[in-house]
C-alpha cells in the first residue's frame, strides 16, 4: 500500500471514529414546558392547506416573542380542547393509512401539555365535518367532561365523548342543525338553517337526553349570522353579516332571546363597513368587552380579511375604539388577564402580530408560524 493510499485510510478511519464518538454522545431528548402555562402563551392553529394530513398548532409566548413547541394535530384540524380542570389538550382529527387513501379513522387525540406527545387516543365514528376551521366545529360541556365533535356526511350529529372514561359514547342526531355551542354542564345548542337554535341534553352518562328547537331569532335569507359566535358568561353573541348583533341568554334550560344592536351607524354604512374573517370575533370577560374585525366591502365579503379591529363596550353597547392594523387579519382573539394583547393573524401570511387593545400600537410580530394559519386560542 502507497504511503498516500494508507494515510488516506488512517484519515478516514480517525475522522469515522470521531464521528462515532460524537454520535455516541448527543442524546435526543424531549423539551418540558412549565405545568402553569402563562396568560399571554397563544396557541395558533394551521389545518396546513398544502399538506392537510397534517394540520398544526404552535404555543408562542405573545410577550417574549418566543417560539415555546409545536403540536402535531392530524389530518383535517379544527382546533383544540384545552381544560382548565385536567392537565391534558385535546384534538379530533381524520388518519389515514397511506396518508392520503386507506380506511379513514377518526379520533380523539389526548396530549400531554408539558411535552405535546400523544399519550392516548379514542376513536370515534368517521364522521366528523371538516371544512374552514371554526371554533365551534368541537367544545366541552361546561363540566369538561364531555367532548362533542359535530358530524357533517352530509347527515348531521354530533359525537359524544367522556373524557374521564376515555370512551366513546354515542352519536346523536341533528338534523338540520350544525356546530356545537355549549350552554352548560350537560347542554350545548346548534344553528339550525331556519334561523332557530336547537337545544340539546345530555344525561348524566352523557347519552342524549332530548331536544328542543326554539323559534327562529334570525332570518336566514334576509340577514343571516354567521356561524362565528363568542360567548361571554352566559351569553352568545351571534353577528349577522350586516353587523347586527343577537345576544343569547343561555343561563336556562330554554335560550332566551335578547334585544339586538348593531356595530354599525348609518355613516358606517353608507362607507360600506362590514365584518369578516374566519374568526372575526372576541371577547374580554373582565373588561365586558367585544372586539370585531372590519373591513370596507360590498354584500357577501363576510369572509373577507379586515385591517381594523372595532372595539365594543357591552355594557353600554357603544364603540370605544377603532385600531387600524397593520397589515390584513384573518382571525383575531384576546387574551384574558388583567393587561390583555390583542392578537391577529392572516391565513396568506404565517406570522402573529401582537398589539396593545388600548392605544392600538403593535408590539410586535412573531414569523415563520407554519403556512396557513385559521384560529387562535389562548388558555
Amino acid at each position: 500500500m502507497s504511503r498516500v493510499r494508507c494515510f488516506i485510510l488512517i484519515t478516514l478511519l480517525s475522522l469515522g471514529s470521531h464521528c462515532q464518538a460524537q454520535g455516541q454522545a448527543e442524546q435526543m431528548t424531549i423539551a418540558t414546558l412549565p405545568a402553569e402555562y402563562q396568560p399571554h402563551w397563544v396557541w395558533v392553529n394551521d389545518i396546513a392547506y398544502g399538506h392537510v394530513t397534517d394540520g398544526e398548532s404552535f404555543l408562542v409566548d405573545a410577550d417574549s416573542g418566543r417560539f415555546l413547541g409545536t403540536l402535531s394535530a392530524g389530518g383535517f384540524f379544527m382546533k383544540l380542547e384545552l381544560p382548565s380542570t385536567r392537565n391534558e389538550i385535546y384534538a379530533a382529527a381524520t388518519f389515514y393509512p397511506r396518508v392520503n387513501r386507506g380506511e379513514r379513522t377518526d379520533a380523539v387525540t389526548i396530549f400531554d401539555p408539558q411535552t405535546l406527545s400523544p399519550v392516548g387516543e379514542i376513536i370515534i365514528p368517521p364522521r366528523r365535518q371538516t371544512g374552514n376551521p371554526t371554533m365551534a366545529h368541537s367544545a366541552l360541556t361546561d363540566e369538561q367532561r364531555f367532548m362533542l365533535i359535530y358530524n357533517m356526511t352530509p347527515a348531521q350529529s354530533v359525537s359524544v365523548v367522556d373524557m374521564h372514561e376515555r370512551k366513546f359514547i354515542e352519536e346523536i342526531a341533528t338534523p338540520g342543525c350544525a356546530l356545537i355551542y355549549p350552554t352548560g354542564i350537560r347542554r350545548f345548542q346548534m344553528l339550525c338553517g331556519d334561523g332557530s337554535l336547537l337545544t340539546v341534553n345530555l344525561n348524566e352518562d352523557g347519552s342524549g337526553a332530548g331536544q328542543a328547537r326554539s323559534k327562529p331569532f334570525f332570518d336566514p335569507w334576509q340577514d343571516p349570522v354567521t356561524e362565528k359566535g363568542v360567548r361571554i358568561n352566559d351569553q352568545w353573541l351571534y353577528v349577522s353579516f350586516d353587523g347586527l348583533v343577537h345576544p343569547v341568554d343561555v343561563s336556562g334550560d330554554a335560550p332566551e332571546f335578547l334585544p339586538t344592536w348593531s356595530l354599525l351607524s348609518a355613516e358606517d354604512r353608507a362607507e360600506s363597513w362590514r365584518i369578516g374573517g374566519l374568526q372575526h370575533l372576541a371577547v374580554h370577560e373582565q373588561r365586558q368587552l367585544l372586539f370585531s374585525l372590519m373591513h370596507k366591502g360590498g354584500i357577501d365579503t363576510h369572509k373577507d380579511p379586515g385591517n381594523y379591529v372595532w372595539v365594543y363596550d357591552l355594557r353600554s353597547k357603544k364603540r370605544i375604539n377603532r385600531i387600524k392594523l397593520k397589515g390584513a387579519a384573518s382571525a383575531i382573539q384576546v387574551t384574558q388577564d388583567d393587561r390583555p394583547l390583542l392578537l391577529t393573524a392572516f391565513i396568506g401570511n404565517p406570522k402573529l402580530t401582537v398589539y396593545d387593545p388600548d392605544s392600538g400600537e403593535r408590539l410586535r410580530t412573531i414569523s415563520q408560524l407554519g403556512s396557513t394559519i385559521t384560529g387562535l386560542q389562548t388558555n
